[in-house]
């Protein structure tokens, strides 16, 4: 069964984000990424996002049509991956879409993300996955002081934020949670 969700803002408002009900995905409601979106408005431009676990994609593209510069999505589920690919194409974002069909962690680990200004991490819920994802991140040393990151999960979820992280903002929607870090790692660029 194919749904749709809206994108909120930017130049691409309106326009529908194409996914499948049935793959268990929960796309970021249009709340929460109201709420994110207001959180940076005077510092998207121009940024450089990543997207991991990206689903739908609709964090990425909303960053997108609110004037990012670009955005690298990942994304292991093989439908999840073609059908995101599908709606770059039709929202005619390759220019300024780079989807991997990749292990978020795993990539992470491995990648050099120096140019980064922005991450939304939005994992599947209940997997636990929050905290190793942050630690990876506090780990590649190439990741800069001034990357922020935008980080979605479960409020019944508990766990530890790394100590190189600052929370700049949170909200509750619902079942959700939504944190705005800042990396502080003394030791980075």
């Amino acid at each position: 069964m194919k749904n749709n969700i809206r994108i909120t803002g930017g130049y691409l408002k309106g326009k529908n984000i194409p996914f499948d009900f049935k793959n268990s995905l929960r796309p970021t409601s249009s709340k929460l990424r109201e709420v994110l979106f207001n959180w940076i408005q005077f510092e998207i431009k121009g940024m450089e996002c990543l997207d991991l676990f990206a689903g739908t994609g609709a964090l990425g593209i909303e960053a997108l049509s609110r004037g990012a510069k670009k955005t690298i999505f990942i994304e292991l589920n093989k439908k999840n991956y073609q059908t995101l690919k599908i709606a770059i194409k039709k929202l005619d974002l390759n220019e300024k879409s780079m989807v991997l069909f990749k292990d978020g962690l795993s990539w992470i680990k491995k990648s050099n993300l120096s140019n980064l200004d922005l991450i939304l991490i939005d994992p599947p819920f209940n997997s636990d996955i929050e905290t190793s994802v942050l630690d990876s991140l506090a780990n590649n040393k190439t990741l800069m002081r001034s990357c922020k990151i935008y980080l979605e999960f479960s409020k019944f979820s508990s766990f530890q934020i790394p100590e190189t992280f600052s929370v700049l903002k949170e909200k509750n929607v619902g079942d959700v949670r939504a944190l705005f870090l800042k990396y502080d790692n003394k030791n980075s660029i």
